[in-house]
């Protein structure tokens, strides 16, 4: 009866370990793997902070890649830089130049109640889901149906953009 007891006990504790030893794994980042030939050229990218001449109007970072040569087949869809990810917007004078609006959230308030159903109404944030540096960017992109993702390094940084406030009334 002794040997039973300790048999499960070694088989319970060897079974909770193994457990605890997978749970760090499936949690890291860059679990996709980037394209090093992708089916498209940039010419130019580079990122430009703004800021807004008033407070409504809020601060964020623009950044801007030209392509060279993107052949009609692949769709840009993403951006993921600096710990957000945007939309991929095509400029309407230029089909090779793509942008994403990068706002800067304002600290939103988060609902702390006894009440769990309030509380309920806060959202979690998503987890970003790459380790990327202050001038890197990852593009996700469609080819045939097929997502990819590229990641490019060394954008440049252009001098921020301020715009002036205006006066609503038009007096100076």
């Amino acid at each position: 009866m002794n040997q039973i007891k300790y048999f499960f006990s070694f088989f319970s504790i060897s079974l909770l370990l193994f457990g605890f030893s997978n749970c760090g794994s499936s949690q890291g980042k860059n679990t996709v793997t980037f394209e090093e030939n992708p089916s498209f050229a940039i010419s130019e990218i580079y990122s430009q902070d703004w800021i807004s001449g008033t407070r409504e109007g809020g601060s964020g970072t623009n950044l801007y890649i030209t392509f060279q040569d993107i052949s009609g087949d692949v769709v840009i869809e993403q951006l993921f830089f600096r710990n957000k990810t945007e939309e991929a917007k095509r400029a309407r004078n230029n089909p090779n130049v793509f942008t994403g609006y990068f706002k800067n959230e304002t600290s939103r308030d988060a609902i702390m109640d006894s009440n769990p159903e309030k509380e309920a109404q806060n959202t979690p944030p998503n987890p970003f889901p790459f380790n990327l540096k202050e001038n890197e960017a990852v593009i996700r992109y469609k080819v045939n149906e097929d997502t990819k993702f590229f990641k490019v390094s060394e954008i440049a940084q252009r001098p921020t953009i301020a715009y002036p406030s205006a006066n609503p009334n038009g007096i100076d």
